[in-house]
């Protein structure tokens, strides 16, 4: 069962992001994750206002909203269309500038500083509440070396060209910042 947009079954709900209660009858996004306290593995939902999902989980909330064939006000639907947009995330590998300076680069373990541009893949990794989705981060120059430490830690890695061209697709780029970017990757 995916994420969802349903009707509010009562008012007991909490809202994960603002920490209000969740009117009974009001639209909401529940979010589907794995349920660690489940002996058989099951699913669970974690409940939002729309425009708290909208603002925390963009590309979840617009893959909910195209399948959701319920009744929804017009002038709600559109704060949260502009919401999504505002806050969407772009497709996994990208490049970004660097929001602060507290990642670490997956090539060389050195610190990204606030300001630079990285490389952002996905990853899942093990914490105390079961397997979850993350960000790996890497210098554009050290690109190369990332791909290489996974295929060692044999995890699945994508070749270099392959990497470099979803990168740049899926980045929004100047001209300049493209080339710049491109070399830095090839190097």
């Amino acid at each position: 069962m995916p994420h969802k947009i349903e009707s509010a079954t009562t008012g007991r709900a909490r809202c994960r992001g603002c920490k209000e209660s969740i009117a009974k009858g009001e639209l909401r996004f529940g979010e589907e994750f794995q349920n660690p306290y489940s002996e058989d593995g099951g699913t669970s939902f974690r409940y939002w206002h729309l425009a708290c999902a909208a603002k925390g989980l963009a590309n979840e909330v617009a893959a909910a909203l195209s399948a959701y064939e319920g009744p929804i006000d017009e002038a709600a639907r559109a704060e949260v269309d502009a919401l999504v947009l505002a806050n969407r995330r772009p497709e996994m590998p990208h490049v970004e500038v660097a929001s602060s300076g507290r990642a670490h680069c997956r090539g060389c373990e050195v610190t990204i500083k606030k300001g630079e541009w990285r490389a952002a893949f996905e990853r899942m990794f093990e914490s105390p509440m079961g397997p979850q989705k993350g960000a790996a981060y890497v210098h554009p120059g050290c690109l190369g070396r990332y791909l290489e430490r996974e295929r060692e830690r044999g995890r699945e890695a994508m070749d270099r060209e392959e990497a470099i061209r979803r990168i740049l697709g899926n980045s929004q780029l100047t001209e300049a910042d493209r080339e710049r970017l491109e070399r830095d990757m090839r190097a």
